[in-house]
C-alpha cells in the first residue's frame, strides 16, 4: 500500500515536483467544453488503458512530450474496477497513487485526463476486464470463450448474466461500484488536470434475454438497465466532486451509428445538463451488416451530436481507430472536424490489451498502437492524428477543416467574449512552421512554437483562417 510518502517518492523517481503546475480546469456550459475565459476548447489525444494488472499504463514525461508534439492535449486514462477495489469495501490506496502521480505527470504537461472507468466483457473471468472477480455473479452459468472477434464473447449466456446482475444491482454489487468510483472521485476532486470521469465503457445487456436487449436495443433497455445505474451513480459522483463533469456512455451498439437510447422517443430522459457524453465510432460488419464503413462512422458521430444537444451535454469522441488503415483515420477524423468535436484515438500503445477490436483484423492486436509494440513509431499514422485545429475558440459558430495530405488548414468563426483564439499546428504535419493568412485577426506570439494565436480585430464579425505549410528557405 501506497502512502503520502510513497506518492511523493514516485513523483520524485520520474522527475517531477509532488507540487506540480496545474493544467487550467474546464468545465461544460451550453452543450461545450469551455475554458476559465468561456472559450470553446476542442480535445485532440489518445486513449492509455491498462487492462491487466497493476492496471495503470507505464507513462513517461517522455511519453506526453511525443504526444504534445503532435498536438495532443488529452488522454483518457483507465481506471480498472479490479485495480480499484480488489476486495469488497477495500479502496487500494496504493492504486489510486499511482493514478495520481500519472495525472500530476499529465499537469505538468499541460495535458487533461478523461479517468475513464473502463470494462470489456465484464470481467477477466470472461477473457475481459474490468469488475473484480468478487463482483462476478454469473449464476454458476459456464463458460466457454467464443473462437474470433473478442467481441463474439458478448454473445455467451455467462457474459449477459454477469451484465443483468450487476444493473440489478444483485448483492449490491452495483452500490459497491458507486462506492468506490466516489472515492476516485474524491481523491481526484481538487485536481485541475482532471476533465471528468467516464461512467461505464461501452455497456450492454443480456442479449440471450430478448427484448429489450438486442442489436440494436430498443430504448426501454436504457430505462431498465441504464438508468438505474446512472442515476445512482451520477450524483453521488457530484457529492464527492462538485467541480468535475460526468461523461455517460449510451448502449455499445451506438458506436455503428445505431440510434442513441437515452433521450430518443420511447428511452429515458438524461436528467443531468451540463456534463458530457463519451461516444465512440467504429464500424463492423458483423453488427451492422450491409452498411458501408463511411456510412456507420458518419452516422455515429452525427447521432451523438446531435443526441448530445438535445440532452444538453457535450460531446466527445473517445475512441477510434484501433487500426493501421490510414483511409478509416482519415475518414473519421474528418467527420470530426465537420462535427466541430474533439476526440481521443484508441489508443497510445497496445498495452498487451486482450480485447480490441483490431486483434482480427490485418495486423493483429498491435494494429490498434501509435507507437508499436518494438518501440517504433508509426509515423504514417502520425501524419493523419497530428492534426491542425482550434484548440481554444473565442467565439461562435466555429467551422475548421484539414487535410493531412496537403496541410492547408482552415477556420472560421464568429468573435465573441474574452482573450484570443489558439490554433494548435503540430511539427509533424509543419515541419517549417505554419504560414496563416486570412482577416479579422492579428496575430501575437504563443510560448508553444506548434501553436498560432488569433486576436480578433476590434469590430470584427468574422474571423477567417487559412494556415499552410511554410515553403523551405
Amino acid at each position: 500500500m501506497w502512502g503520502r510518502a510513497g506518492l511523493v517518492a514516485m513523483l520524485v523517481a520520474i522527475g517531477l515536483p509532488a507540487t506540480a503546475a496545474a493544467q487550467d480546469p474546464l468545465t461544460i456550459s451550453g452543450g461545450k467544453i469551455v475554458d476559465g475565459r468561456g472559450r470553446q476548447v476542442i480535445l485532440h489525444g489518445a486513449n492509455a488503458v491498462f487492462k491487466r494488472p497493476p492496471y495503470y499504463p507505464p507513462l513517461t514525461r517522455s511519453d506526453f512530450r511525443r504526444m504534445r508534439s503532435w498536438g495532443f492535449n488529452t488522454i483518457r486514462l483507465g481506471v480498472i474496477w479490479a485495480g480499484l477495489e480488489p476486495q469488497p469495501g477495500v479502496i487500494d490506496q496504493g492504486y489510486l497513487d499511482h493514478l495520481a502521480a500519472i495525472v500530476a505527470l499529465a499537469a505538468r504537461e499541460r495535458f487533461w485526463v478523461l479517468l475513464d472507468m473502463h470494462q470489456d466483457l465484464y470481467a477477466e473471468r470472461f477473457t475481459g476486464e474490468g469488475a473484480p472477480d468478487w463482483a462476478v455473479k454469473d449464476d454458476g452459468i459456464p463458460f466457454t470463450p467464443v473462437p474470433g472477434d473478442f467481441a463474439l464473447n458478448y454473445t455467451t449466456p455467462a457474459v449477459g448474466r454477469a451484465f443483468t446482475n450487476f444493473w440489478a444491482d444483485r448483492d449490491g454489487i452495483r452500490t459497491e461500484y458507486v462506492n468506490a468510483f466516489s472515492a476516485l472521485a474524491t481523491r481526484f476532486a481538487s485536481a485541475d488536470a482532471v476533465l471528468g470521469y467516464d461512467l461505464f465503457n461501452e455497456p450492454t445487456c443480456e442479449l440471450q434475454a430478448g427484448p429489450p436487449c438486442a442489436i440494436p436495443p430498443d430504448p426501454a433497455a436504457a430505462t431498465q438497465f441504464l438508468m438505474p445505474l446512472y442515476n445512482q451513480l451520477v450524483p453521488a459522483l457530484r457529492a464527492a466532486d462538485p467541480r468535475h463533469p460526468v461523461f455517460y456512455e449510451d448502449g455499445v451498439t451506438v458506436n455503428q451509428g445505431y440510434p442513441f437510447l437515452i433521450g430518443a422517443p420511447g428511452g429515458p430522459t438524461w436528467p443531468f445538463p451540463n456534463q458530457g457524453l463519451s461516444h465512440h465510432v467504429y464500424c463492423s460488419e458483423l453488427i451492422r451488416a450491409g452498411v458501408p464503413c463511411p456510412r456507420q462512422e458518419r452516422e455515429a458521430a452525427n447521432n451523438a451530436v446531435a443526441i448530445a444537444k438535445h440532452n444538453r451535454v457535450a460531446p466527445l469522441q473517445t475512441e477510434f481507430g484501433a487500426t493501421d488503415d490510414l483511409a478509416t483515420l482519415r475518414r473519421v477524423t474528418a467527420d470530426e472536424d465537420g462535427a466541430g468535436e474533439g476526440w481521443l484515438y484508441w489508443q497510445y500503445k497496445t498495452y498487451g490489451d486482450p480485447t480490441t477490436s483490431s486483434s482480427a483484423g490485418p495486423g493483429g492486436t498491435d494494429a490498434e498502437s501509435i507507437v508499436a509494440e518494438s518501440g517504433r513509431v508509426k509515423t504514417a499514422k502520425v501524419k493523419v492524428l497530428a492534426r491542425a485545429y482550434p484548440e481554444r475558440i473565442a467565439g461562435t459558430a466555429a467551422r475548421w477543416s484539414f487535410s493531412d495530405r496537403s496541410g492547408v488548414f482552415s477556420l472560421s468563426y464568429r468573435p465573441r467574449g474574452r482573450g484570443p483564439s489558439v490554433v494548435v499546428v503540430p511539427r509533424a504535419s509543419y515541419p517549417r512552421g505554419a504560414c496563416p493568412s486570412g482577416r479579422g485577426f492579428t496575430q501575437r506570439p504563443d510560448p508553444e512554437p506548434n501553436r498560432l494565436r488569433l486576436r480578433a480585430e476590434r469590430g470584427a464579425r468574422h474571423v477567417a483562417l487559412r494556415a499552410v505549410p511554410c515553403p523551405s528557405a
